[in-house]
Protein backbone atom coordinates (compact mmCIF):
# COMPACT_ATOMS: atom_id res chain seq x y z
CA UNK A 1 0.00 0.00 0.00
CA UNK A 2 1.15 3.66 -0.78
CA UNK A 3 -0.03 6.61 0.04
CA UNK A 4 -1.02 8.97 -2.22
CA UNK A 5 -1.92 12.99 -1.77
CA UNK A 6 -3.89 15.21 -4.32
CA UNK A 7 -3.06 19.08 -4.18
CA UNK A 8 -5.33 21.46 -6.34
CA UNK A 9 -4.63 25.24 -5.80
CA UNK A 10 -5.06 28.31 -8.33
CA UNK A 11 -2.46 29.00 -10.69
CA UNK A 12 -2.04 32.42 -10.04
CA UNK A 13 -0.36 31.10 -6.85
CA UNK A 14 3.22 32.33 -8.22
CA UNK A 15 5.19 31.41 -5.07
CA UNK A 16 3.68 27.70 -4.74
CA UNK A 17 4.61 27.50 -8.68
CA UNK A 18 7.98 28.46 -8.04
CA UNK A 19 8.46 26.25 -5.03
CA UNK A 20 7.15 22.93 -7.13
CA UNK A 21 9.55 23.67 -9.72
CA UNK A 22 12.46 23.29 -7.47
CA UNK A 23 10.98 20.34 -6.27
CA UNK A 24 10.88 18.98 -10.14
CA UNK A 25 7.00 19.16 -9.68
CA UNK A 26 5.10 20.27 -12.69
CA UNK A 27 1.30 20.58 -11.58
CA UNK A 28 -1.63 19.81 -14.60
CA UNK A 29 -3.10 23.51 -15.38
CA UNK A 30 -5.13 22.05 -18.04
CA UNK A 31 -8.56 22.91 -16.51
CA UNK A 32 -7.70 26.28 -14.84
CA UNK A 33 -6.74 25.37 -11.61
CA UNK A 34 -3.31 23.72 -10.55
CA UNK A 35 -3.12 20.21 -9.56
CA UNK A 36 -0.32 17.36 -8.73
CA UNK A 37 -0.29 14.52 -7.03
CA UNK A 38 2.75 13.07 -4.44
CA UNK A 39 3.31 9.60 -2.86
CA UNK A 40 4.67 9.64 0.74
CA UNK A 41 7.42 7.37 -0.28
CA UNK A 42 8.75 10.34 -2.67
CA UNK A 43 11.81 11.81 -1.75
CA UNK A 44 10.63 15.42 -1.80
CA UNK A 45 6.95 14.69 0.00
CA UNK A 46 8.02 15.92 3.67
CA UNK A 47 9.14 19.25 2.51
CA UNK A 48 6.36 19.85 -0.34
CA UNK A 49 3.95 18.57 2.30
CA UNK A 50 5.17 21.36 5.17
CA UNK A 51 5.15 23.95 2.15
CA UNK A 52 2.04 23.37 1.25
CA UNK A 53 0.54 23.23 4.53
CA UNK A 54 1.79 26.62 5.05
CA UNK A 55 -0.03 28.04 2.10
CA UNK A 56 -3.30 26.54 3.29
CA UNK A 57 -3.49 24.32 -0.05
CA UNK A 58 -6.14 21.94 0.86
CA UNK A 59 -5.36 18.19 -0.26
CA UNK A 60 -7.46 14.90 -0.75
CA UNK A 61 -5.23 11.24 0.67
CA UNK A 62 -6.10 8.18 -0.92
CA UNK A 63 -4.65 4.72 -0.60
CA UNK A 64 -3.14 2.56 -3.46
CA UNK A 65 -3.06 -1.13 -3.08
CA UNK A 66 -1.09 -3.85 -5.07
CA UNK A 67 -3.26 -6.50 -6.67
CA UNK A 68 -2.10 -8.99 -4.00
CA UNK A 69 -3.31 -6.69 -1.32
CA UNK A 70 -6.62 -6.76 -2.50
CA UNK A 71 -6.83 -10.52 -3.99
CA UNK A 72 -6.31 -11.39 -0.11
CA UNK A 73 -8.67 -9.80 1.66
CA UNK A 74 -11.48 -11.42 3.07
CA UNK A 75 -13.62 -7.87 3.35
CA UNK A 76 -13.57 -4.76 1.47
CA UNK A 77 -14.72 -1.25 1.43
CA UNK A 78 -16.65 -0.67 -1.74
CA UNK A 79 -17.42 2.87 -3.36
CA UNK A 80 -17.86 4.38 -6.82
CA UNK A 81 -15.55 6.96 -7.89
CA UNK A 82 -18.09 7.99 -10.77
CA UNK A 83 -20.36 10.53 -9.28
CA UNK A 84 -23.30 11.63 -11.45
CA UNK A 85 -27.10 13.06 -10.94
CA UNK A 86 -28.63 14.86 -7.63
CA UNK A 87 -31.44 13.18 -5.52
CA UNK A 88 -34.48 15.26 -6.09
CA UNK A 89 -36.20 16.99 -4.60
CA UNK A 90 -33.17 18.77 -4.56
CA UNK A 91 -33.74 22.58 -3.54
CA UNK A 92 -32.88 23.38 0.14
CA UNK A 93 -31.72 19.39 -0.19
CA UNK A 94 -35.52 18.60 0.29
CA UNK A 95 -35.27 14.71 -0.30
CA UNK A 96 -33.92 14.60 2.70
CA UNK A 97 -37.63 14.97 4.25
CA UNK A 98 -38.83 13.35 1.05
CA UNK A 99 -36.75 10.23 0.60
CA UNK A 100 -35.53 9.91 4.13
CA UNK A 101 -37.70 10.02 7.51
CA UNK A 102 -36.42 12.55 9.23
CA UNK A 103 -38.14 12.23 12.60
CA UNK A 104 -34.68 12.10 14.86
CA UNK A 105 -32.26 14.31 12.18
CA UNK A 106 -29.71 16.75 13.34
CA UNK A 107 -28.34 18.93 10.79
CA UNK A 108 -26.18 21.49 12.30
CA UNK A 109 -25.71 23.18 15.70
CA UNK A 110 -23.47 26.28 16.65
CA UNK A 111 -20.22 25.14 19.43
CA UNK A 112 -19.21 26.64 22.08
CA UNK A 113 -16.22 28.01 19.52
CA UNK A 114 -19.22 29.86 17.82
CA UNK A 115 -18.67 27.83 15.06
CA UNK A 116 -21.19 26.01 13.04
CA UNK A 117 -20.62 22.16 13.25
CA UNK A 118 -22.76 20.29 10.76
CA UNK A 119 -23.93 16.96 12.24
CA UNK A 120 -26.08 14.84 9.82
CA UNK A 121 -27.22 11.94 12.17
CA UNK A 122 -30.63 10.60 12.12
CA UNK A 123 -31.93 9.93 8.43
CA UNK A 124 -33.73 6.49 7.87
CA UNK A 125 -34.44 5.53 3.98
CA UNK A 126 -38.08 5.44 3.95
CA UNK A 127 -38.89 5.68 0.31
CA UNK A 128 -37.54 5.30 -3.26
CA UNK A 129 -35.04 7.49 -4.82
CA UNK A 130 -36.08 10.83 -7.46
CA UNK A 131 -33.69 11.19 -9.95
CA UNK A 132 -34.36 14.05 -13.08
CA UNK A 133 -33.32 11.41 -15.88
CA UNK A 134 -31.21 7.86 -15.96
CA UNK A 135 -27.52 8.24 -15.84
CA UNK A 136 -25.96 7.73 -19.19
CA UNK A 137 -23.61 4.44 -18.20
CA UNK A 138 -21.66 4.06 -20.94
CA UNK A 139 -18.69 1.09 -19.71
CA UNK A 140 -19.86 1.57 -16.36
CA UNK A 141 -22.28 -0.15 -14.18
CA UNK A 142 -22.13 1.34 -10.83
CA UNK A 143 -22.96 4.88 -10.10
CA UNK A 144 -23.00 6.89 -6.77
CA UNK A 145 -25.06 10.40 -7.07
CA UNK A 146 -23.84 13.39 -5.27
CA UNK A 147 -24.83 14.58 -1.72
CA UNK A 148 -25.48 10.76 -0.88
CA UNK A 149 -22.50 8.53 0.14
CA UNK A 150 -23.44 5.76 1.16
CA UNK A 151 -25.66 4.49 -1.70
CA UNK A 152 -25.13 2.55 -4.91
CA UNK A 153 -27.22 2.60 -7.83
CA UNK A 154 -26.63 -0.07 -10.96
CA UNK A 155 -27.12 -0.41 -14.50
CA UNK A 156 -29.29 -2.51 -15.95
CA UNK A 157 -26.29 -5.09 -16.57
CA UNK A 158 -25.41 -5.00 -12.96
CA UNK A 159 -28.81 -6.05 -11.95
CA UNK A 160 -28.99 -8.66 -13.93
CA UNK A 161 -25.88 -9.93 -12.59
CA UNK A 162 -26.51 -9.75 -8.93
CA UNK A 163 -30.25 -11.17 -9.35
CA UNK A 164 -28.77 -14.18 -10.72
CA UNK A 165 -25.91 -14.36 -8.09
CA UNK A 166 -26.37 -16.05 -4.83
CA UNK A 167 -25.28 -12.72 -3.14
CA UNK A 168 -26.62 -11.83 0.05
CA UNK A 169 -27.15 -9.08 1.94
CA UNK A 170 -29.31 -6.45 0.08
CA UNK A 171 -32.64 -5.52 -1.75
CA UNK A 172 -32.66 -3.88 -5.65
CA UNK A 173 -35.17 -0.86 -5.43
CA UNK A 174 -36.83 0.81 -8.05
CA UNK A 175 -35.70 4.48 -8.79
CA UNK A 176 -38.53 7.08 -9.83
CA UNK A 177 -38.53 9.84 -11.97
CA UNK A 178 -39.85 13.69 -10.75
CA UNK A 179 -43.63 12.47 -12.54
CA UNK A 180 -43.74 8.96 -10.17
CA UNK A 181 -42.67 6.78 -12.86
CA UNK A 182 -40.30 3.86 -12.54
CA UNK A 183 -37.05 4.00 -13.93
CA UNK A 184 -36.16 0.84 -16.32
CA UNK A 185 -32.60 2.15 -17.05
CA UNK A 186 -31.30 2.45 -12.81
CA UNK A 187 -31.68 0.79 -9.47
CA UNK A 188 -30.61 0.93 -6.04
CA UNK A 189 -28.59 -1.34 -4.40
CA UNK A 190 -30.24 -1.41 -0.85
CA UNK A 191 -27.82 -2.56 2.19
CA UNK A 192 -30.29 -3.89 4.39
CA UNK A 193 -27.59 -4.60 7.61
CA UNK A 194 -24.90 -2.97 9.40
CA UNK A 195 -22.23 -4.03 11.57
CA UNK A 196 -21.77 -3.33 15.22
CA UNK A 197 -19.52 -0.43 16.31
CA UNK A 198 -15.55 -1.83 15.63
CA UNK A 199 -13.52 0.79 14.14
CA UNK A 200 -10.14 0.66 15.09
CA UNK A 201 -8.29 3.86 17.05
CA UNK A 202 -5.08 3.92 14.79
CA UNK A 203 -8.12 4.17 11.88
CA UNK A 204 -9.39 7.74 12.65
CA UNK A 205 -8.08 10.97 11.88
CA UNK A 206 -10.21 13.19 13.56
CA UNK A 207 -13.30 12.77 15.96
CA UNK A 208 -16.06 15.25 15.14
CA UNK A 209 -18.73 15.60 17.97
CA UNK A 210 -22.39 17.71 17.50
CA UNK A 211 -22.70 20.24 19.85
CA UNK A 212 -26.26 19.47 20.14
CA UNK A 213 -26.95 15.90 20.04
CA UNK A 214 -23.45 14.05 20.94
CA UNK A 215 -23.27 11.71 17.97
CA UNK A 216 -19.63 11.17 16.94
CA UNK A 217 -18.33 10.66 13.15
CA UNK A 218 -15.20 10.22 12.09
CA UNK A 219 -12.82 11.67 9.76
CA UNK A 220 -11.23 8.15 8.83
CA UNK A 221 -7.13 8.05 7.96
CA UNK A 222 -6.20 6.93 4.52
CA UNK A 223 -5.16 3.35 4.26
CA UNK A 224 -6.17 2.86 7.70
CA UNK A 225 -9.64 0.54 6.92
CA UNK A 226 -9.10 -1.08 10.16
CA UNK A 227 -11.85 -2.90 12.66
CA UNK A 228 -12.24 -5.53 15.06
CA UNK A 229 -12.62 -8.63 13.72
CA UNK A 230 -15.01 -10.15 16.29
CA UNK A 231 -17.62 -8.01 14.76
CA UNK A 232 -17.76 -9.73 11.73
CA UNK A 233 -18.05 -13.13 13.28
CA UNK A 234 -21.10 -14.63 12.23
CA UNK A 235 -22.00 -12.04 9.75
CA UNK A 236 -23.67 -14.21 6.73
CA UNK A 237 -24.26 -11.26 4.58
CA UNK A 238 -22.09 -10.34 1.33
CA UNK A 239 -22.50 -6.70 1.95
CA UNK A 240 -22.59 -4.46 5.08
CA UNK A 241 -22.80 -1.08 6.11
CA UNK A 242 -21.08 0.19 8.84
CA UNK A 243 -22.41 1.11 11.98
CA UNK A 244 -20.03 4.48 12.25
CA UNK A 245 -21.06 7.26 10.59
CA UNK A 246 -18.28 9.24 8.56
CA UNK A 247 -17.64 12.75 7.06
CA UNK A 248 -17.19 16.78 7.23
CA UNK A 249 -19.96 18.20 6.21
CA UNK A 250 -22.92 15.22 6.42
CA UNK A 251 -22.44 12.26 7.66
CA UNK A 252 -22.78 8.27 5.87
CA UNK A 253 -21.71 4.46 6.30
CA UNK A 254 -18.90 2.92 4.79
CA UNK A 255 -20.27 0.14 2.45
CA UNK A 256 -18.00 -3.14 2.86
CA UNK A 257 -18.11 -6.49 0.61
CA UNK A 258 -16.80 -9.98 1.17
CA UNK A 259 -14.22 -11.04 -1.38
CA UNK A 260 -17.10 -13.45 -2.70
CA UNK A 261 -18.81 -9.83 -3.93
CA UNK A 262 -15.75 -8.74 -5.09
CA UNK A 263 -14.98 -11.61 -7.44
CA UNK A 264 -18.47 -11.70 -8.82
CA UNK A 265 -18.29 -7.98 -9.86
CA UNK A 266 -14.67 -8.46 -11.40
CA UNK A 267 -15.40 -11.79 -13.33
CA UNK A 268 -17.62 -10.24 -15.24
CA UNK A 269 -15.56 -7.01 -15.26
CA UNK A 270 -18.27 -4.77 -13.95
CA UNK A 271 -15.80 -3.16 -11.64
CA UNK A 272 -15.12 -0.04 -13.78
CA UNK A 273 -15.03 3.08 -11.86
CA UNK A 274 -15.57 0.69 -8.20
CA UNK A 275 -13.40 1.43 -5.75
CA UNK A 276 -12.27 -1.54 -3.50
CA UNK A 277 -9.83 -1.23 -0.58
CA UNK A 278 -8.84 -3.88 1.87
CA UNK A 279 -10.48 -3.97 5.21
CA UNK A 280 -8.05 -5.12 8.13
CA UNK A 281 -9.36 -6.86 10.75
CA UNK A 282 -7.32 -6.87 14.27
Amino acid sequence: MRIKHRFAFSVKEIGVMRFLATKEIKPDTSYGIAVFEIFEDNENFDATLSFMKSCNVPKISTAVYTHEEISTAKWLTARSSWRSLYPHPRDDFGFRFTTYDATDYCEKAKGDDGMLHWCGKGLVQKENFVLEKEPNWGPRNFLMINCIEDELFISPKAEAVLRSSDLTGYDIRDVMNKKGNVMNGVKQLFVKGCLAEGLCENAIEEKLTCPKCGFIKYIPKAGANCFRKEIFEGVQEDIVKTKEQFGGGGCSSQIIVTHKFYDVITKVKLDRGLVFEPVELI
